[in-house]
């Protein structure tokens, strides 16, 4: 009888982790809506701080970079700075930079946008849509989206190569 538990038991478990690890590959196969390198970046429209839509799909033909993030996350805040860098670099030459805020009020990312003095657009994924159809699972998550609107970087810890290499096939 205890072996006969033991086995039902090991199985059990065995099943449990194939079938956990096996998930994301069967919805992947089944065409979930999940971002990654090298896909074409899906439009969405969301309203910045402002109450204006804004379109992804308004930026073809522009480098944009997206940048999930939420207020309470110490690693999104760390990151102004350098998101502040990027833009001063590369605004001028058409990087479009959109802070997309997850799962907060209107009021929060506002005041987040007026405490760091964010010079790029905030728009606003209240419900979460944007942030599942890409299939982030935690923030903060970076996409950059070339001007064919590919996603040539998927949460790449830099992508500053990149950025220049987008830039520089502009100016030919």
């Amino acid at each position: 009888m205890k072996t006969s538990l033991r086995w039902l038991s090991s199985f059990i478990l065995v099943c449990s982790v194939v079938i956990f690890f096996s998930v994301p590959y069967i919805a992947q196969e089944q065409g979930s809506a999940t971002a990654k390198q090298d896909d074409r970046a899906l439009d969405f429209t969301l309203r910045d701080l402002d109450g204006r839509n804004v379109n992804l799909s308004d930026y073809k033909g522009k480098t944009i970079l997206l940048y999930f993030m939420a207020t309470w996350c110490p690693e999104c805040r760390r990151a102004i700075p350098q998101l502040k860098e990027i833009y001063s670099l590369y605004n001028a030459k058409g990087l479009v930079l959109l802070i997309i805020d997850v799962m907060e009020s209107k009021e929060k990312a506002a005041a987040f946008s007026r405490k760091y003095s964010l010079p790029f657009s905030t728009l606003l994924d209240e419900e979460g849509k944007v942030y599942r159809s890409y299939g982030v699972g935690g923030v903060p998550v970076k996409a950059l989206i070339d001007r064919d609107g590919r996603i040539i970087c998927w949460n790449c810890r830099s992508f500053d190569n990149l950025l220049a290499k987008q830039f520089e096939m502009k100016a030919r």
